[in-house]
Protein backbone atom coordinates (compact mmCIF):
# COMPACT_ATOMS: atom_id res chain seq x y z
CA UNK A 1 0.00 0.00 0.00
CA UNK A 2 1.29 3.77 -0.41
CA UNK A 3 3.08 5.25 2.12
CA UNK A 4 0.15 8.16 2.34
CA UNK A 5 -2.84 9.77 0.51
CA UNK A 6 -0.97 12.94 0.20
CA UNK A 7 1.94 14.52 -2.68
CA UNK A 8 4.52 16.53 -1.33
CA UNK A 9 7.16 18.95 -3.74
CA UNK A 10 9.58 21.32 -2.59
CA UNK A 11 9.42 24.98 -4.03
CA UNK A 12 11.58 28.06 -3.65
CA UNK A 13 8.75 30.92 -3.18
CA UNK A 14 5.37 30.51 -1.78
CA UNK A 15 2.37 31.71 -4.19
CA UNK A 16 -0.48 31.51 -3.71
CA UNK A 17 -3.39 31.49 -6.12
CA UNK A 18 -7.00 32.83 -5.43
CA UNK A 19 -9.19 30.39 -3.36
CA UNK A 20 -11.85 28.56 -5.46
CA UNK A 21 -14.90 26.50 -3.99
CA UNK A 22 -13.32 23.57 -4.81
CA UNK A 23 -10.03 24.64 -4.11
CA UNK A 24 -9.13 26.48 -0.69
CA UNK A 25 -5.97 28.18 -0.13
CA UNK A 26 -3.50 26.06 1.59
CA UNK A 27 -2.95 26.20 5.37
CA UNK A 28 0.60 27.43 5.90
CA UNK A 29 2.77 26.38 8.45
CA UNK A 30 5.22 28.67 10.54
CA UNK A 31 7.80 27.21 13.39
CA UNK A 32 8.71 29.21 16.23
CA UNK A 33 11.50 28.46 18.51
CA UNK A 34 11.43 28.22 22.31
CA UNK A 35 12.03 32.22 22.32
CA UNK A 36 9.13 33.14 20.17
CA UNK A 37 12.08 33.46 16.92
CA UNK A 38 10.15 32.65 13.57
CA UNK A 39 12.26 30.43 11.91
CA UNK A 40 13.25 31.65 7.97
CA UNK A 41 11.70 34.67 6.55
CA UNK A 42 10.68 32.69 3.38
CA UNK A 43 6.61 33.64 3.31
CA UNK A 44 5.23 36.55 1.79
CA UNK A 45 5.66 40.13 4.34
CA UNK A 46 1.96 39.77 5.57
CA UNK A 47 2.39 35.84 6.87
CA UNK A 48 5.69 36.81 9.00
CA UNK A 49 3.28 39.61 10.02
CA UNK A 50 0.09 37.46 10.74
CA UNK A 51 2.70 35.03 12.47
CA UNK A 52 4.03 37.62 14.84
CA UNK A 53 0.88 39.08 15.90
CA UNK A 54 -0.20 36.08 16.49
CA UNK A 55 2.57 34.50 18.38
CA UNK A 56 1.81 37.83 20.56
CA UNK A 57 -2.04 37.65 20.75
CA UNK A 58 -1.98 33.86 22.09
CA UNK A 59 1.10 34.28 24.18
CA UNK A 60 2.26 31.30 22.54
CA UNK A 61 5.46 29.95 23.92
CA UNK A 62 7.18 28.16 20.90
CA UNK A 63 7.11 24.92 23.02
CA UNK A 64 8.27 21.38 21.34
CA UNK A 65 4.85 20.46 19.51
CA UNK A 66 2.40 23.01 20.95
CA UNK A 67 0.57 24.72 18.08
CA UNK A 68 -1.78 27.62 17.35
CA UNK A 69 -3.91 28.74 14.40
CA UNK A 70 -5.68 31.59 12.92
CA UNK A 71 -8.10 30.70 10.52
CA UNK A 72 -8.81 33.82 9.19
CA UNK A 73 -12.31 33.93 9.18
CA UNK A 74 -13.56 37.02 8.00
CA UNK A 75 -10.83 36.66 4.81
CA UNK A 76 -11.39 34.48 2.92
CA UNK A 77 -8.74 35.76 0.29
CA UNK A 78 -6.52 34.81 3.74
CA UNK A 79 -4.76 31.13 3.86
CA UNK A 80 -4.87 30.12 7.50
CA UNK A 81 -1.76 30.50 9.17
CA UNK A 82 -0.42 27.87 11.97
CA UNK A 83 2.28 28.34 14.61
CA UNK A 84 4.47 25.52 15.81
CA UNK A 85 6.84 25.25 18.22
CA UNK A 86 9.87 23.79 17.36
CA UNK A 87 11.11 24.03 21.16
CA UNK A 88 14.60 24.75 21.71
CA UNK A 89 16.95 25.07 18.79
CA UNK A 90 20.31 23.35 20.60
CA UNK A 91 17.63 20.43 20.77
CA UNK A 92 16.26 20.66 17.11
CA UNK A 93 17.88 17.92 15.81
CA UNK A 94 16.68 15.48 18.37
CA UNK A 95 13.22 16.57 18.12
CA UNK A 96 12.66 17.03 14.67
CA UNK A 97 10.57 14.09 14.25
CA UNK A 98 8.28 15.37 17.40
CA UNK A 99 8.42 18.78 14.97
CA UNK A 100 6.89 16.68 11.98
CA UNK A 101 4.38 14.93 13.62
CA UNK A 102 3.08 18.21 15.69
CA UNK A 103 2.94 19.71 11.61
CA UNK A 104 0.70 17.12 10.37
CA UNK A 105 -1.68 16.85 13.28
CA UNK A 106 -2.45 20.95 12.04
CA UNK A 107 -2.58 19.98 8.62
CA UNK A 108 -4.35 16.84 8.80
CA UNK A 109 -7.92 18.00 8.23
CA UNK A 110 -6.71 20.84 5.28
CA UNK A 111 -6.58 19.74 1.90
CA UNK A 112 -3.30 21.52 1.38
CA UNK A 113 -0.54 22.93 3.40
CA UNK A 114 2.16 24.63 2.93
CA UNK A 115 5.27 24.76 5.02
CA UNK A 116 7.67 27.12 5.37
CA UNK A 117 11.06 26.18 6.25
CA UNK A 118 13.71 28.28 7.41
CA UNK A 119 17.58 28.93 7.12
CA UNK A 120 17.58 27.47 10.90
CA UNK A 121 15.69 24.16 10.43
CA UNK A 122 18.74 23.58 7.82
CA UNK A 123 18.73 20.88 4.84
CA UNK A 124 20.14 18.23 6.95
CA UNK A 125 16.75 17.96 9.08
CA UNK A 126 15.05 17.77 5.86
CA UNK A 127 15.02 14.24 5.43
CA UNK A 128 13.93 12.91 8.73
CA UNK A 129 11.30 15.66 9.10
CA UNK A 130 9.66 13.97 5.63
CA UNK A 131 10.15 10.61 6.72
CA UNK A 132 8.64 11.39 10.13
CA UNK A 133 5.89 13.61 8.37
CA UNK A 134 5.14 10.57 6.22
CA UNK A 135 4.74 8.20 9.28
CA UNK A 136 2.56 10.71 10.84
CA UNK A 137 -0.44 9.70 8.77
CA UNK A 138 0.44 5.87 9.27
CA UNK A 139 -2.87 3.67 10.00
CA UNK A 140 -3.01 0.31 10.19
CA UNK A 141 -7.09 -0.81 10.00
CA UNK A 142 -6.87 -3.79 7.34
CA UNK A 143 -9.18 -5.76 9.92
CA UNK A 144 -11.41 -3.32 10.99
CA UNK A 145 -14.75 -3.18 9.94
CA UNK A 146 -15.54 0.58 10.09
CA UNK A 147 -12.37 2.55 9.94
CA UNK A 148 -11.82 5.79 11.12
CA UNK A 149 -12.66 8.53 8.20
CA UNK A 150 -9.37 9.31 6.03
CA UNK A 151 -7.43 12.49 6.43
CA UNK A 152 -8.39 15.11 4.23
CA UNK A 153 -4.73 16.17 3.36
CA UNK A 154 -3.79 15.66 -0.35
CA UNK A 155 -0.84 18.05 -1.10
CA UNK A 156 1.91 19.68 0.95
CA UNK A 157 4.33 22.38 -0.40
CA UNK A 158 7.59 22.53 1.15
CA UNK A 159 9.10 26.55 0.74
CA UNK A 160 12.76 26.18 0.51
CA UNK A 161 16.07 28.31 -0.12
CA UNK A 162 16.16 29.10 -3.44
CA UNK A 163 19.80 28.56 -3.70
CA UNK A 164 19.56 24.37 -2.59
CA UNK A 165 16.47 23.56 -4.65
CA UNK A 166 18.03 20.68 -6.11
CA UNK A 167 19.55 19.32 -2.83
CA UNK A 168 16.03 19.49 -1.77
CA UNK A 169 14.55 17.97 -4.73
CA UNK A 170 16.96 14.79 -4.16
CA UNK A 171 16.34 14.94 -0.26
CA UNK A 172 13.03 14.48 -1.07
CA UNK A 173 12.90 11.30 -3.41
CA UNK A 174 15.64 9.65 -0.73
CA UNK A 175 13.03 10.58 1.98
CA UNK A 176 10.18 9.32 0.46
CA UNK A 177 11.91 5.88 -0.57
CA UNK A 178 12.88 5.37 3.25
CA UNK A 179 8.89 6.16 4.17
CA UNK A 180 7.93 3.48 1.67
CA UNK A 181 10.21 1.46 3.26
CA UNK A 182 9.70 2.04 6.67
CA UNK A 183 5.77 1.39 5.98
CA UNK A 184 5.93 -1.85 4.69
CA UNK A 185 8.10 -3.05 7.27
CA UNK A 186 5.83 -1.97 9.43
CA UNK A 187 2.93 -2.95 7.42
CA UNK A 188 4.72 -6.44 7.74
CA UNK A 189 4.99 -6.52 11.48
CA UNK A 190 1.47 -5.36 12.27
CA UNK A 191 -0.33 -8.28 10.80
CA UNK A 192 -1.47 -11.00 12.65
CA UNK A 193 0.37 -13.88 13.28
CA UNK A 194 -2.63 -16.09 11.75
CA UNK A 195 -2.37 -14.17 8.47
CA UNK A 196 1.13 -14.06 8.39
CA UNK A 197 2.91 -17.11 8.98
CA UNK A 198 6.59 -17.89 7.76
CA UNK A 199 5.06 -18.23 3.78
CA UNK A 200 3.08 -15.61 3.54
CA UNK A 201 6.22 -13.67 5.23
CA UNK A 202 8.15 -15.43 2.45
CA UNK A 203 5.57 -14.35 -0.04
CA UNK A 204 6.29 -10.58 0.57
CA UNK A 205 10.09 -10.90 -0.32
CA UNK A 206 8.76 -12.18 -3.56
CA UNK A 207 6.71 -9.39 -4.19
CA UNK A 208 9.44 -7.26 -4.19
CA UNK A 209 10.93 -9.39 -7.38
CA UNK A 210 7.99 -8.43 -9.21
CA UNK A 211 7.34 -4.89 -7.95
CA UNK A 212 10.86 -3.58 -8.79
CA UNK A 213 11.50 -6.66 -11.72
CA UNK A 214 14.47 -5.07 -12.67
CA UNK A 215 17.03 -4.89 -9.61
CA UNK A 216 15.43 -7.45 -7.38
CA UNK A 217 14.81 -11.55 -7.35
CA UNK A 218 13.80 -13.81 -5.02
CA UNK A 219 14.99 -17.45 -3.76
CA UNK A 220 13.05 -19.18 -1.30
CA UNK A 221 14.15 -22.07 0.22
CA UNK A 222 12.14 -24.89 1.88
CA UNK A 223 12.72 -27.43 4.95
CA UNK A 224 13.62 -30.08 2.51
CA UNK A 225 16.05 -27.71 1.11
CA UNK A 226 17.80 -26.40 4.40
CA UNK A 227 17.60 -30.29 5.73
CA UNK A 228 20.35 -30.74 2.67
CA UNK A 229 22.06 -27.58 3.61
CA UNK A 230 22.35 -28.72 6.87
CA UNK A 231 20.75 -25.91 8.91
CA UNK A 232 19.63 -28.25 12.04
CA UNK A 233 19.46 -25.18 14.48
CA UNK A 234 17.08 -23.39 11.95
CA UNK A 235 14.98 -26.88 11.96
CA UNK A 236 15.00 -27.24 15.58
CA UNK A 237 12.94 -24.14 16.26
CA UNK A 238 10.51 -24.68 13.05
CA UNK A 239 9.93 -28.43 13.40
CA UNK A 240 7.42 -27.66 16.29
CA UNK A 241 4.74 -25.78 14.01
CA UNK A 242 2.90 -27.05 11.32
CA UNK A 243 3.72 -23.70 9.53
CA UNK A 244 6.88 -24.82 7.44
CA UNK A 245 9.66 -22.54 8.04
CA UNK A 246 11.05 -20.50 4.88
CA UNK A 247 14.42 -18.88 4.05
CA UNK A 248 14.08 -16.10 1.65
CA UNK A 249 16.72 -14.74 0.14
CA UNK A 250 16.72 -11.42 -1.89
CA UNK A 251 19.24 -10.15 -4.29
CA UNK A 252 19.11 -6.51 -5.09
CA UNK A 253 21.08 -5.58 -8.45
CA UNK A 254 21.91 -1.68 -7.83
CA UNK A 255 25.54 -1.41 -9.07
CA UNK A 256 25.51 -5.24 -10.97
CA UNK A 257 23.12 -5.77 -13.93
CA UNK A 258 20.34 -8.03 -13.28
CA UNK A 259 19.24 -8.46 -16.91
CA UNK A 260 22.89 -10.38 -17.87
CA UNK A 261 22.60 -14.24 -17.30
CA UNK A 262 25.48 -14.53 -15.72
CA UNK A 263 24.83 -11.75 -13.15
CA UNK A 264 26.54 -11.77 -9.85
CA UNK A 265 26.48 -9.48 -6.90
CA UNK A 266 29.90 -7.87 -6.48
CA UNK A 267 30.96 -7.73 -3.05
CA UNK A 268 27.61 -6.89 -1.86
CA UNK A 269 26.22 -5.89 1.49
CA UNK A 270 24.36 -8.54 3.22
CA UNK A 271 21.06 -7.93 5.56
CA UNK A 272 19.81 -10.77 7.62
CA UNK A 273 16.96 -10.25 9.40
CA UNK A 274 14.85 -12.73 12.29
CA UNK A 275 11.35 -13.49 11.04
CA UNK A 276 9.67 -15.09 14.15
CA UNK A 277 5.91 -14.75 12.76
CA UNK A 278 4.95 -15.95 16.33
CA UNK A 279 6.93 -16.68 19.32
CA UNK A 280 5.66 -18.89 21.71
CA UNK A 281 8.64 -19.57 23.66
CA UNK A 282 8.36 -23.29 22.47
CA UNK A 283 8.56 -26.09 25.36
CA UNK A 284 10.54 -23.41 27.36
CA UNK A 285 6.28 -21.39 27.45
CA UNK A 286 6.70 -17.91 28.02
CA UNK A 287 4.09 -16.50 30.24
CA UNK A 288 0.40 -15.59 28.90
CA UNK A 289 0.56 -11.31 29.49
CA UNK A 290 1.60 -10.06 26.72
CA UNK A 291 2.32 -12.79 24.52
CA UNK A 292 0.61 -11.77 21.80
CA UNK A 293 2.98 -9.10 20.74
CA UNK A 294 5.19 -11.79 20.00
CA UNK A 295 3.68 -11.12 16.78
CA UNK A 296 6.43 -8.43 16.29
CA UNK A 297 9.15 -11.25 16.79
CA UNK A 298 9.92 -10.78 13.17
CA UNK A 299 10.56 -6.93 13.18
CA UNK A 300 13.90 -7.48 12.45
CA UNK A 301 12.51 -9.21 8.77
CA UNK A 302 10.41 -6.79 8.18
CA UNK A 303 12.78 -4.06 8.95
CA UNK A 304 15.23 -6.24 6.34
CA UNK A 305 12.21 -6.21 3.78
CA UNK A 306 11.39 -2.68 4.30
CA UNK A 307 14.89 -1.48 3.57
CA UNK A 308 15.38 -3.40 0.34
CA UNK A 309 12.30 -1.75 -0.83
CA UNK A 310 13.71 1.79 0.74
CA UNK A 311 17.31 0.69 -1.65
CA UNK A 312 15.22 -0.31 -4.68
CA UNK A 313 12.76 2.77 -4.60
CA UNK A 314 15.84 5.28 -3.84
CA UNK A 315 18.15 3.37 -6.96
CA UNK A 316 20.60 3.29 -4.76
CA UNK A 317 24.15 2.06 -6.83
CA UNK A 318 25.34 -0.54 -4.86
CA UNK A 319 24.83 -4.94 -4.38
CA UNK A 320 23.34 -5.79 -1.92
CA UNK A 321 21.93 -9.92 -0.74
CA UNK A 322 18.85 -9.75 2.09
CA UNK A 323 18.17 -13.45 3.84
CA UNK A 324 15.08 -13.59 6.00
CA UNK A 325 14.92 -16.37 8.76
CA UNK A 326 10.89 -17.02 8.26
CA UNK A 327 9.80 -19.27 11.10
CA UNK A 328 7.31 -19.94 13.87
CA UNK A 329 8.33 -20.85 17.11
CA UNK A 330 5.69 -23.35 18.79
CA UNK A 331 5.23 -26.09 21.54
CA UNK A 332 4.15 -29.62 20.09
CA UNK A 333 5.40 -33.28 20.68
CA UNK A 334 7.79 -32.66 17.75
CA UNK A 335 9.43 -29.34 19.11
CA UNK A 336 12.36 -28.89 20.46
CA UNK A 337 13.24 -29.93 23.76
CA UNK A 338 16.10 -28.40 26.33
CA UNK A 339 18.76 -30.29 26.63
CA UNK A 340 18.66 -31.16 23.00
CA UNK A 341 21.90 -30.89 20.44
CA UNK A 342 22.03 -29.76 17.00
CA UNK A 343 24.29 -29.06 14.35
CA UNK A 344 24.46 -25.76 12.66
CA UNK A 345 25.05 -25.64 8.83
CA UNK A 346 28.95 -25.13 9.48
CA UNK A 347 29.50 -27.97 11.55
CA UNK A 348 29.15 -25.94 15.07
CA UNK A 349 27.15 -28.44 17.97
CA UNK A 350 25.06 -26.57 19.80
CA UNK A 351 23.38 -27.55 23.09
CA UNK A 352 19.82 -26.07 23.84
CA UNK A 353 19.01 -24.99 27.31
CA UNK A 354 16.16 -22.73 26.54
CA UNK A 355 13.68 -23.11 23.17
CA UNK A 356 12.68 -19.84 23.68
CA UNK A 357 16.57 -18.12 22.98
CA UNK A 358 15.36 -19.28 19.43
CA UNK A 359 16.13 -16.47 17.70
CA UNK A 360 19.67 -16.80 17.82
CA UNK A 361 19.23 -20.44 16.13
CA UNK A 362 17.34 -19.72 12.94
CA UNK A 363 20.12 -16.55 12.93
CA UNK A 364 23.14 -18.51 13.25
CA UNK A 365 22.12 -20.68 9.99
CA UNK A 366 21.28 -17.66 8.13
CA UNK A 367 24.67 -16.02 8.82
CA UNK A 368 26.03 -19.04 8.03
CA UNK A 369 24.59 -19.41 4.71
CA UNK A 370 25.06 -15.58 3.17
CA UNK A 371 29.03 -16.76 4.30
CA UNK A 372 28.73 -19.85 2.28
CA UNK A 373 27.14 -18.45 -0.61
CA UNK A 374 28.19 -14.34 -0.76
CA UNK A 375 31.52 -12.79 -0.81
CA UNK A 376 30.05 -9.88 1.62
CA UNK A 377 31.89 -7.03 2.47
CA UNK A 378 30.00 -6.49 5.03
CA UNK A 379 27.25 -8.61 7.14
CA UNK A 380 24.35 -6.59 9.09
CA UNK A 381 21.67 -8.31 10.91
CA UNK A 382 18.45 -7.06 12.81
CA UNK A 383 16.80 -9.04 15.61
CA UNK A 384 14.21 -8.57 17.92
CA UNK A 385 16.93 -11.37 20.46
CA UNK A 386 16.69 -10.30 23.78
CA UNK A 387 14.51 -8.65 26.79
CA UNK A 388 17.75 -7.84 28.00
CA UNK A 389 18.40 -4.85 25.65
CA UNK A 390 15.20 -3.54 26.59
CA UNK A 391 16.43 -3.54 30.07
CA UNK A 392 19.36 -2.14 29.53
CA UNK A 393 18.36 0.30 26.86
CA UNK A 394 14.68 0.72 26.71
CA UNK A 395 12.61 1.65 22.71
CA UNK A 396 15.22 4.94 22.33
CA UNK A 397 18.27 3.36 21.00
CA UNK A 398 19.26 -0.42 19.30
CA UNK A 399 21.89 -2.22 20.96
CA UNK A 400 24.94 -2.03 18.40
CA UNK A 401 27.27 -4.92 18.22
CA UNK A 402 30.26 -5.05 15.78
CA UNK A 403 33.58 -6.81 14.93
CA UNK A 404 34.42 -3.94 12.67
CA UNK A 405 35.60 -0.21 13.67
CA UNK A 406 34.67 1.28 10.25
CA UNK A 407 30.84 -0.02 10.30
CA UNK A 408 30.44 0.92 14.09
CA UNK A 409 31.47 4.86 13.07
CA UNK A 410 29.38 4.55 9.72
CA UNK A 411 26.32 3.07 11.42
CA UNK A 412 27.14 5.76 14.07
CA UNK A 413 27.03 8.54 12.02
CA UNK A 414 23.64 7.53 10.21
CA UNK A 415 21.96 7.02 13.39
CA UNK A 416 22.87 10.29 13.99
CA UNK A 417 21.49 12.02 10.84
CA UNK A 418 18.22 9.49 11.37
CA UNK A 419 17.33 9.84 14.03
CA UNK A 420 16.96 6.45 14.33
CA UNK A 421 19.25 5.69 17.55
CA UNK A 422 21.90 2.56 18.57
CA UNK A 423 24.36 2.08 21.07
CA UNK A 424 28.03 0.57 21.09
CA UNK A 425 27.49 -2.62 23.31
CA UNK A 426 30.74 -4.59 24.37
CA UNK A 427 32.16 -7.78 22.93
CA UNK A 428 34.61 -8.71 25.76
CA UNK A 429 36.03 -12.61 25.10
CA UNK A 430 34.76 -12.79 29.28
CA UNK A 431 31.19 -12.48 28.15
CA UNK A 432 31.97 -15.19 25.51
CA UNK A 433 32.90 -17.94 28.07
CA UNK A 434 28.90 -17.99 29.75
CA UNK A 435 28.26 -20.02 26.80
CA UNK A 436 30.71 -22.54 26.83
CA UNK A 437 28.69 -25.58 26.65
CA UNK A 438 30.11 -28.77 29.09
CA UNK A 439 28.44 -31.38 26.11
CA UNK A 440 28.43 -29.35 23.01
CA UNK A 441 30.36 -26.86 21.14
CA UNK A 442 28.24 -23.93 22.43
CA UNK A 443 25.10 -23.51 24.61
CA UNK A 444 22.28 -21.35 23.09
CA UNK A 445 21.76 -18.98 26.34
CA UNK A 446 24.50 -17.72 28.74
CA UNK A 447 22.84 -16.98 32.10
CA UNK A 448 20.94 -14.00 33.46
CA UNK A 449 23.70 -11.52 33.13
CA UNK A 450 24.57 -9.92 30.76
CA UNK A 451 21.79 -11.10 28.28
CA UNK A 452 21.84 -8.91 24.86
CA UNK A 453 25.86 -9.67 25.36
CA UNK A 454 25.58 -13.47 25.40
CA UNK A 455 23.46 -13.35 22.66
CA UNK A 456 25.41 -11.31 20.64
CA UNK A 457 28.36 -13.68 21.56
CA UNK A 458 26.70 -16.64 20.44
CA UNK A 459 26.24 -14.90 16.67
CA UNK A 460 29.60 -13.79 16.48
CA UNK A 461 30.63 -17.88 17.17
CA UNK A 462 29.37 -17.89 13.68
CA UNK A 463 31.36 -15.44 12.11
CA UNK A 464 34.23 -16.04 10.36
CA UNK A 465 37.13 -14.57 10.56
CA UNK A 466 37.96 -11.38 8.93
CA UNK A 467 34.39 -10.78 8.00
CA UNK A 468 33.05 -7.74 8.95
CA UNK A 469 29.56 -7.90 11.31
CA UNK A 470 27.25 -5.89 13.09
CA UNK A 471 24.29 -7.30 15.29
CA UNK A 472 21.85 -4.82 15.62
CA UNK A 473 19.30 -5.69 19.09
CA UNK A 474 15.90 -4.00 18.04
CA UNK A 475 13.99 -5.24 20.81
CA UNK A 476 13.26 -2.32 22.06
CA UNK A 477 12.74 0.19 19.25
CA UNK A 478 10.63 -2.22 17.42
CA UNK A 479 7.30 -1.52 18.84
CA UNK A 480 5.58 0.41 20.50
CA UNK A 481 4.03 -1.51 23.72
CA UNK A 482 0.59 -0.18 25.68
CA UNK A 483 -2.41 1.26 24.19
CA UNK A 484 -0.88 1.70 20.68
CA UNK A 485 0.80 -1.66 20.41
CA UNK A 486 2.40 -0.96 16.82
CA UNK A 487 5.30 -1.64 15.15
CA UNK A 488 7.63 1.82 15.14
CA UNK A 489 9.76 0.13 11.35
CA UNK A 490 13.09 0.55 12.97
CA UNK A 491 15.71 0.72 11.75
CA UNK A 492 14.94 0.64 8.28
CA UNK A 493 15.95 4.48 8.28
CA UNK A 494 19.18 4.00 9.79
CA UNK A 495 20.51 1.33 7.21
CA UNK A 496 19.06 2.82 4.14
CA UNK A 497 21.18 5.90 5.48
CA UNK A 498 23.81 3.58 6.14
CA UNK A 499 23.98 1.57 2.56
CA UNK A 500 23.40 5.64 1.01
CA UNK A 501 26.35 6.99 2.73
CA UNK A 502 28.21 3.85 1.42
CA UNK A 503 26.83 3.58 -2.12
Amino acid sequence: MPAHTFQISVKNTLTLKKATKNKPLPIVVVFVSDEGQILGNLGDAQYISRATALIQQSHFKGTLGKSVTDYALDDQASPAISIVGVGKLDKLADNIAKVAVATYDVIKNSQSAAILWGDTICQIHFTQFVTALIGASYRFEHHKTKPKDADTLREIVIISNKDTQTDYDKALVFAQATAAGITTARDVANEAPNVLNPSELAKKAKQLAKDYADTVSVTVLNEKDMKKLGMGCFLAVSQGSDAEGKLAVIEYYGKSKKSDKKAKLDKPFALVGKGLTFDSGGISLKPAAGMEEMKFDMGGAASILGTVRAVAEAGLEIDLVAVLACAENMPSSRSARPGDVVTAMNGTTVEILNTDAEGRLVLCDALCYVQEHYDARIIIDTATLTGACVIALGSVRSGMYSNDEDALFALQAASEYTGDLVWHMPLDDAYDEQINSKIADVQNIGGREAGSVTAACFLQRFIKEGQAWVHLDIAGPAWKSGSTNTASGRPVALLTQYLRSQA
